[in-house]
């Protein structure tokens, strides 16, 4: 890292050498923006998630169709089967049981609060907390603590039957009523002041009330429709704070209803988790105990790995992914959580306050280059980031829109008026994928008469950058944005830089796209909703105010003994189904 900027220009042979030992830490969460505060109420068409507590009482819920069908009575105690990935399916017979399945990330522990949803503390969240349902990577619905759920007609409640039988690690049975008082936490003034519990009260903004209709049936009740709840939900990891004074679960380890209960926790050092005998789903967690080290620095996960102190690592930089390929004693598992890497264009900044100043820049990246090479081959080059078919927004003709064509990027620039034009941004060694595709796409700008300038700066400065509406001066600026899997309501309402309205503030403004964004959060019928975000995909693409590059896949590298290793669409770990043999 260096203190101020430095400017860099190299060659195509001398970038292939800085990609050979490129290698840094991708936090995929620190660049993920958080829930923004409702807007105004002078706003018109407020969109669901944005809706005020205190908004009219719902009218009672009318009877729908299941969700999800409720599972057999033959499988009441575990999640339905045709609902999990096929990383996630419950380990073979033969699977070895017993022993401690070792991971380690870098970082330490600064909550064991899961409502906290931070990179560095995520990975745990699962051996712990259980949830009433979570999506998968597949972006489909699983049933965790919840037998079946359903959506009223008018969409104003979402009722869930819940698992009977579900013991808390203290031996307290599991009911409706434990989500009467969470949401109670978030209504809290002293709870509110802790960082976990003011977070997710913005995640669930749009639920006005809770109600336990009986002992193991819950009722969430809207002030509008929420087509998207399943999506919140998925963040809702069950909890109980004992001590109000200790939300963050540091003085007492956390009681939760996951295949394991945290034992040990040693500061820089480690956390223990010993296995729940009482956990609902049979025959799990297969380990009797998981090992989470906290690695001082991630450059030291893969020796730690490769020396076998460790089963598994979260892999930071996928420049690390081709040494690990050779070692015949390692795998990897790549899994594809949602997050893209694109690049923020500041609109109020001539040219680029014309959209075809912006579509120029569009045409002149070389995805596909910039996914093999700076991306090692993991990620997809994509001109939306609705590049998923699971997604409503999804079409495929955008998926590769804005083509790599240098001749009509240069006309583009040539219709705008543009000759000799300088550009400049900023990159971060945090994030080495990004200062070599800015590399590359500053060798093919220079064909066209176009000077970028990429400037490497602390992460404390890129930060700043991307806080200031004026860039500081520049007019692009390399990011993350996550949720890309999820539905379009809950990215239109975290990620304010897809925004086109006054919380973008780089100024982009489309009153069209804010109408849409509103009016899809609460529509009920998902033909109308579909329409409504693949129109807001292609104001994406087309206006590109925010041009995206790649996806940014999450990368796990482990022992070849280490077996039935998934994810959630969140990106934690699954690990109740993993065994781990020599």
């Amino acid at each position: 890292m260096r203190a101020s900027p430095r400017s860099n220009a190299v060659s195509r042979r001398a970038f292939l050498r800085l990609a050979v030992v490129a290698s840094g830490s991708a936090l995929l969460a620190a660049c993920q923006q958080q829930p923004a505060p409702p807007p105004s109420s002078g706003q018109a068409a407020k969109p669901a998630e944005t809706k005020p507590a205190e908004a009219a009482k719902p009218a009672a819920p009318a009877a729908a169709a299941p969700t999800a069908a409720p599972a057999k009575p033959a499988e009441a105690a575990k999640p339905a089967a045709d609902a999990k990935p096929a990383a996630a399916a419950q380990p073979a017979p033969a699977a070895k049981r017993g022993g401690t399945f070792t991971y380690a990330e870098a970082g330490d522990f600064n909550s064991f609060n899961p409502w906290a949803v931070t990179a560095t503390n995520q990975a745990m969240y699962n051996l712990t907390f259980g949830r009433l349902l979570y999506k998968d990577v597949n972006s489909k619905e699983v049933a965790d603590m919840a037998e079946s759920w359903e959506m009223a007609k008018d969409g104003l409640s979402f009722t869930v039957k819940m698992k009977q039988g579900i013991k808390w690690h203290d031996g307290k049975e599991h009911v409706a009523d434990d989500y009467v008082k969470m949401f109670g936490y978030t209504k809290d003034d002293t709870l509110l002041k802790n960082a976990a519990v003011k977070k997710f009260q913005g995640y669930i903004a749009p639920i006005k009330d809770i109600k336990a209709a009986d002992q193991y049936t819950v009722r969430f009740e809207f002030g509008a429709p929420v087509p998207y709840i399943a999506d919140l939900i998925d963040y809702w990891h069950a909890i109980r704070i004992e001590d109000m004074a200790d939300p963050d679960f540091m003085k007492k380890p956390p009681l939760g209803t996951g295949p394991f209960k945290m034992a040990e926790w040693q500061p820089n050092q480690f956390a223990r988790f010993s296995r729940h005998a009482e956990y609902f789903v049979k025959d799990q967690p297969v380990v009797d105990e998981v090992m989470f080290k906290r690695l001082e620095k991630a450059e030291t996960l893969i020796p730690n790995l490769q020396s076998g102190g460790v089963d598994s690592v979260l892999v930071t930089s996928a420049a690390d992914i081709a040494p690990l390929q050779g070692n015949a004693d390692l795998k990897i598992e790549t899994f594809d959580i949602g997050s893209v890497y694109n690049i923020q264009v500041n609109c109020t900044r001539p040219p680029f306050d014309k959209k075809e100043a912006r579509q120029a820049l569009s045409y002149s990246l070389n995805r596909e280059e910039m996914a093999k090479t700076a991306f090692f081959g993991v990620s997809k080059p994509i001109a939306t980031p609705f590049y998923s078919p699971n997604s409503l927004a999804y079409r495929e003709d955008l998926l590769n829109a804005h083509k790599f064509d240098l001749d009509k990027a240069a006309k583009l620039l040539e219709s705008a008026g543009l000759k000799n034009l300088e550009i400049s941004t900023s990159v971060t060694p945090r994030w080495p994928q990004m200062k070599l595709f800015m590399l590359l796409w500053q060798a093919d700008l220079a064909k066209i008469g176009v000077k970028l300038t990429v400037n490497e700066v602390e992460t404390a400065k890129f930060y700043e950058i991307a806080t200031d509406p004026n860039m500081q001066g520049a007019e692009l600026h390399p990011w993350l944005n996550g949720r890309l899997l999820r539905d379009p309501a809950i990215l239109w309402s975290s990620q304010a830089n897809f925004r086109g309205n006054e919380r973008n503030i780089f100024g982009y403004r489309n009153p069209e796209l804010e109408k849409l964004v509103a009016d899809g959060a609460v529509e009920i019928d998902s033909a109308k909703r579909k329409q409504m975000y693949q129109r807001l995909n292609e104001i994406v693409v087309d206006d590109a105010y925010l041009i995206h590059v790649a996806t940014d896949p999450r990368i796990w590298a482990m022992k070849k003994g280490v077996n039935n290793f998934s994810v959630d669409l969140i990106g934690n770990i699954i690990v109740g189904p993993t065994s781990v043999t020599s």
